[in-house]
């Protein structure tokens, strides 16, 4: 998979900071003084190359401004890609489970096929049980549920 950059708002950022560079009167070398960085460095951010959130800042502070004020660029303000289904779904569904702690559902242990009968009953939906149990499994893991044995099988609880 190749690395993602968004390379418009890179430059954009990069021109940013040129601009407050020369409303100061400075060079590159400057900032290389007062940063510890390499021209390469500097050069590269100014045309809009990748480069740490540490740099980011640093260069900034060199410039006399702080770096929320090299961000102010257009950008889209949706995500890349559309939430599907599935994962809306998948989040949804941790959120209903939740809801049963409200009612305190969990005092009784309950496996697994339980609570997906529940959100069948409750939410009108059909889960996978894997994903119940995926759920409940992160649930336990912080301290939220108890997981009993009961057999092969687990049984969640307050």
């Amino acid at each position: 998979m190749n690395k993602y950059k968004n390379n418009v708002a890179l430059k954009a950022i990069g021109i940013a900071f040129k601009e407050r560079r020369e409303f100061f009167n400075l060079d590159i070398e400057d900032i290389v003084e007062m940063t510890g960085f390499t021209y390469k460095k500097i050069y590269d951010f100014e045309n809009g190359e990748e480069t740490s959130i540490s740099y980011f800042i640093e260069l900034s502070l060199a410039v006399n401004t702080h770096p929320k004020d090299l961000l102010n660029i257009p950008l889209r303000s949706e995500p890349r890609f559309k939430l599907s289904e599935t994962r809306k779904e998948k989040s949804r569904l941790t959120s209903r489970i939740m809801t049963y702690f409200s009612n305190d559902y969990f005092q009784i242990p309950r496996k697994t096929n339980d609570i997906v009968l529940k959100l069948r009953e409750d939410f009108n939906v059909t889960v996978e049980s894997k994903n119940v149990s995926a759920i409940l499994g992160r649930l336990a893991k912080n301290n939220i549920l108890k997981i009993k044995k009961d057999g092969a099988r687990n049984l969640y609880h307050k």
